[in-house]
């Protein structure tokens, strides 16, 4: 069944949607105002998912793909679309979550979107094949792999170890296996991490331990799982950040914001809204993003469920001599409760998209005059902020920032007060 499609606005996974003869239609790589041809797919919700045949007249805010493997590659949605309509897009997104949850008039900023090329951290995946090893993203829709040739978003030198991985891997995976490959553009170098369910033998150690060596890398490391404890084959250089004015280093595979432009105006909305604050919890802390920068002018209580994560949060504490405690501690298992959330003056949470349901309620119940909220998920934070604010808290601005460029993601952080 083929249709011809007018466009009428963007959904929130990123597809056209059109309504024809009262039914309504999702049509990936579309832009409003496009009039398309779409062919039936498959039944989605109340409607149905179309795919994208010719595209009769376009509409003002399409635009040339920047990278030649769109609409192959399942990572980018809206690369078709123009930056200023994406940026308005992911804060109208803001706007809509808020009021689905009873929250009208929210002031939500224009969105501060990260640059080309700034990505700083990317997964790869390897498949060794009979013609040898492939190395790049999932095809759209698909478990299969394509290998990467171009990508936009990540840092040029995280694209430039593409081809050397391509070249060493044959030698280490088996035949018809894969491999997730993790790295980090750090300050000192790139991180790699390498995940797969093999026995490394010392031939292999000494392999990837030159590997590490020839294309200067900081770290090179292994795991079987995601689940497993990483095995440091090659430290040529700590990998380190700066959170602030402090040096962190990173603990393999830990936990880093997608681009540095995007972590400065995160943490620049924390420090501006807990100013005056002197005992700050910072739960679903991570490495420090924030503990560490706030930590500059008040003491800093800083709950992370990783435990290698609060270690080298507390390391990178110390070694600055900085007042920050630190606890290893399942906040969805075991939220802090109220009477201890009252010994602080200023809080920040930044959880995972499942947001802090429970956690968000337990602060609600609480004494503390500045919340600071951050998030991944439009969604779950909106559902949090709704239960501060029926707690007896009131929203300030909320800042959308945008690290995921042509995806439909979007991050926000916004202070809530007591009233």
């Amino acid at each position: 069944m083929t249709v011809d499609l007018t466009i009428d606005h963007i959904g929130a996974s990123g597809d056209g949607v059109a309504v024809q003869g009262g039914e309504t239609w999702y049509v990936p790589f579309t832009a409003p105002g496009d009039r398309v041809t779409a062919t039936a797919v498959e039944a989605r919700g109340n409607g149905t998912l179309g795919e994208l045949g010719d595209l009769l007249e376009a509409g003002a805010d399409r635009t040339a793909p920047l990278c030649r493997h769109f609409g192959t590659c399942g990572g980018c949605a809206l690369q078709h679309l123009t930056p200023a309509f994406t940026a308005e897009w992911k804060r109208r997104r803001i706007i809509d979550c808020l009021a689905r949850a009873g929250i009208e008039d929210a002031d939500v900023r224009p969105t501060m979107t990260s640059p080309l090329a700034s990505r700083r951290r990317v997964e790869f995946i390897a498949a060794k094949r009979k013609k040898g090893v492939m190395i790049g993203y999932h095809l759209r829709k698909s478990h299969q792999i394509f290998d990467v040739g171009d990508c936009p978003l990540i840092a040029p030198e995280l694209l430039a170890l593409v081809k050397p991985l391509r070249a060493a891997l044959p030698a280490l995976l088996p035949r018809n296996s894969e491999a997730k490959i993790t790295a980090t553009a750090t300050e000192t170098g790139i991180d790699l991490m390498i995940t797969a369910k093999i026995d490394l033998g010392l031939e292999m150690r000494e392999a990837l331990a030159g590997f590490a060596g020839t294309h200067n890398l900081a770290r090179l490391a292994w795991r079987q799982t995601d689940r497993s404890l990483p095995e440091v084959i090659a430290t040529i250089r700590s990998p380190d950040i700066h959170l602030g004015d402090i040096t962190v280093a990173l603990s393999p595979g830990g936990f880093l914001q997608a681009t540095e432009a995007g972590e400065q105006v995160l943490i620049a909305a924390a420090m501006a809204g807990l100013d005056g604050a002197r005992q700050i919890a910072d739960l679903f802390a991570g490495a420090g993003t924030f503990s560490l920068p706030l930590a500059g002018a008040a003491r800093v209580h800083a709950v992370e469920g990783d435990a290698e994560l609060t270690a080298s949060l507390q390391a990178a504490a110390n070694r600055a001599i900085l007042p920050v405690t630190s606890e290893t501690r399942d906040l969805f298992q075991r939220p802090l409760i109220a009477d201890e959330l009252n010994a602080y003056d200023g809080l920040l949470f930044d959880p995972p998209r499942a947001g802090a349901k429970v956690q968000a309620e337990e602060i609600a119940k609480s004494d503390i005059p500045k919340v600071m909220a951050i998030s991944c998920n439009p969604i779950t934070f909106a559902r949090d902020v709704k239960t501060l604010i029926d707690g007896g808290y009131s929203l300030g601005p909320v800042q959308p920032v945008d690290q995921f460029l042509f995806s439909p993601h979007v991050e926000m952080a916004a202070l809530l007060t007591r009233t």
